[in-house]
């Protein structure tokens, strides 16, 4: 452990900002993500929020074993997607559910990122961080559906303004145990880390501000629906903690899973491996042309099969 006693006079307060300045050679990232984890202490307290302010003399105990793990950023022809629309500016993909879109803890090389530069090669934006080229925004692994690319960093800047004022549109669709009431709505909280699964968000009294607009397209029997929903912000897991926080949690989403259901008696929806959850749509406006550009994927097979199975129970019931 690395003792850290605070002489500032607070023009640099914040912890992550702090530690980024004693560590050159960590990411602000990683420190971030260390400071996530519950392994950096303030007077004996451990911290988990990037953002909290340190006072004069205050004593940290922090991890100085820390290092950061560069990623494989080596083409990879076997890391597949679709291509929905691809310009000199940007590119537009049909991620699939199971890969990665960058490197992170326990997957350093066979990701998105790594496809993509077999793709296009050295015409991706460098961005905010040169580990994650041409990535704007991101969905989770066991996610799929659309995704833009930049190719330049004029793009990589004109579409983060517009994800940062919240301009873009984004839907999805999902399958969920129960019914949402009332079956059209708006679910608004804040959002932040559970504090007893670092690996989850939560809603809390406090935190970042999350809205999903979400709109039931079918019901089965009484027991699921398929739901779309419409972010209006882009919050970490946020369609997943809003389903959860309602008591619809999505099918297969085992973080999120709010309670067991008489329904998972069927073999295919018990062992159904991944959230289903799927990114259909996405519009927004060229950087360049300053057109709307609106985006488009067809339904995944294990989507159409879940439905499809769905359907049938409920006629059983």
């Amino acid at each position: 452990m690395k003792k850290i006693l605070v002489m500032l006079d607070c023009k640099r307060n914040r912890l992550d900002k702090f530690l980024a300045a004693q560590w050159h050679e960590v990411s602000r990232r990683k420190i971030q993500m260390l400071i996530s984890s519950g392994n950096v202490y303030v007077n004996g307290v451990s911290i988990t929020d990037a953002a909290y302010n340190l006072k004069y003399r205050d004593e940290i105990l922090a991890n100085e074993c820390f290092r950061e793990e560069k990623p494989n950023l080596s083409p990879d022809a076997n890391v597949k997607f679709a291509v929905l629309y691809e310009d000199e500016d940007l590119l537009i993909i049909d991620k699939p559910a199971g890969v990665t879109v960058h490197a992170g803890a326990g997957n350093r090389s066979h990701t998105l990122i790594n496809g993509l530069i077999h793709h296009c090669g050295k015409s991706l934006s460098s961005g905010s961080d040169s580990c994650r080229p041409g990535i704007v925004h991101r969905i989770d692994k066991n996610t799929s559906g659309v995704l833009v690319v930049a190719k330049n960093d004029f793009t990589h800047a004109a579409l983060a303004r517009q994800f940062a004022i919240h301009s873009i549109r984004r839907k999805y669709i999902c399958f969920c145990y129960s019914i949402l009431q009332p079956l059209h709505g708006k679910i608004e909280t804040f959002l932040g880390r559970d504090k007893n699964n670092r690996l989850k968000m939560a809603v809390a009294e406090s935190g970042r501000n999350a809205i999903t607009f979400y709109k039931t397209l079918k019901t089965f029997s009484k027991f699921a629906s398929k739901v779309e929903c419409e972010l209006k912000t882009g919050r970490t897991h946020q369609i997943r903690a809003h389903m959860s926080y309602r008591k619809c949690s999505i099918i297969g989403d085992a973080l999120y899973k709010t309670k067991n259901y008489s329904i998972e008696k069927n073999p295919v929806i018990q062992r159904f491996p991944r959230q289903a959850l799927h990114a259909y749509f996405l519009e927004f406006i060229h950087p360049r042309s300053k057109k709307f550009l609106q985006i488009q994927s067809d339904f995944p097979s294990d989507l159409q099969s879940l439905e499809e199975v769905l359907q049938l129970a409920a006629k059983d019931t």
